[in-house]
């Protein structure tokens, strides 16, 4: 794991709070980033009780002014960042016909703007710095598999996969690793999965079960680490083999 500053956005609780959380005991100065506040100074408390470095910031990141804000923040008190991640997301519920379009704007403007406007700042000050750095965006696996229910988040996770390619494209030059992960089902404490729809999930994992937040942030530390010096542009699943298809096996015939 290189050493350093990272920021983490949406580390106030589920899998930005263990990707934080891991990328500390790593030996990382940690920003810890959330709309709420609070959250994210817990998660900066978790940190510094077990001697590590961290800061808790508020920040919306569909706030470009607030982005440049937070981040130069955390340069003033830990460091300047040398790697980010774009963890910041959210994805309510709504069938197309009846979404609001205010939930459609809250969805698109925090998972694919709020991760282009970090990468942006962050970019910025890396290239001030001489370049370098690295880059996790989180995708997720609804954006190669629709979900009745979730249209705008795999729409805008379908973005945030493209973009981490075209991120990686004009940014390679400048020594900055671009990737993303893409989560599967995963069961975050606080946020349970329904039973009757993890029920009807499992089969289609070969694996067998659902996943847990180590398993997402034990690959964002691999992203950013030496061992991926020269992974540039992926979007990797972690998601038990749920993207390899469907376990349909047709009876007689061709």
């Amino acid at each position: 794991m290189q050493q350093g500053t990272i920021i983490v956005t949406g580390a106030g609780r589920g899998l930005g709070r263990e990707i934080a959380l891991t990328l500390a005991a790593a030996g990382m100065a940690v920003a810890a980033t959330d709309v709420d506040g609070s959250a994210a100074e817990a998660t900066a408390a978790a940190i510094t009780a077990k001697d590590g470095r961290a800061l808790g910031l508020s920040l919306d990141v569909r706030d470009a002014t607030a982005i440049k804000a937070a981040f130069t923040a955390a340069e003033k008190a830990i460091g300047l960042a040398t790697a980010l991640v774009n963890n910041a997301g959210i994805y309510p519920d709504n069938t197309l016909l009846d979404m609001p379009e205010a939930t459609w704007d809250a969805v698109i403007d925090t998972n694919l703007k709020g991760t282009f406007l970090c990468a942006q700042r962050f970019v910025r000050q890396r290239i001030a710095a001489g370049g370098g750095g690295a880059i996790v965006n989180l995708a997720s696996t609804a954006a190669f598999s629709a979900r009745i229910g979730a249209g705008h988040n795999s729409a805008s996770k379908a973005g945030v996969a493209m973009l981490t390619r075209s991120m990686a494209q004009e940014w390679g030059p400048h020594g900055i690793r671009v990737n993303a992960v893409a989560p599967g089902l995963i069961e975050v404490e606080g946020n349970r999965v329904n039973p009757e729809y993890k029920a009807n999930f499992l089969p289609m994992i070969p694996l067998g079960r659902t996943g847990q937040p180590p398993d997402i942030a034990a690959t964002v530390a691999f992203l950013l680490s030496d061992g991926a010096a020269f992974i540039n542009g992926v979007v990797l699943p972690v998601d038990g083999g749920f993207l390899t298809g469907r376990p349909l096996q047709r009876s007689g015939g061709i």
